[in-house]
């Protein structure tokens, strides 16, 4: 899989987030993710909430699929409160 990523968005992201979309594969590959549609895209954006083992959080990567093999990141943060709770949800083996 190949990731991807425009410098500028990469560098406004950390200043924002404080991380790099450079770790976007973290989330992606991460076993328990969970995906939803993004709602605020006219195209079709993806984003994943997973807990990143590494890092002790549940983190937020925002993407487009741009071809089978490429993911193009466009945003990575820690996740919301609603986000964490989705996840919880989610991953919860009850």
């Amino acid at each position: 899989m190949k990731f991807t990523f425009d410098a500028r968005k990469d560098a406004s992201n950390q200043t924002k987030h404080g991380l790099s979309l450079a770790d976007a594969p973290l989330v992606f590959h991460a076993p328990t993710k969970l995906t939803l549609e993004s709602p605020k895209a006219a195209e079709a954006r993806l984003m994943d909430v997973a807990l990143v083992e590494v890092a002790g959080v549940v983190l937020v990567l925002v993407y487009v699929m741009r071809a089978p093999d490429e993911v193009r990141a466009i945003s990575l943060r820690r996740a919301s409160r609603h986000e964490r709770t989705l996840y919880a949800q989610h991953t919860d083996p009850d």
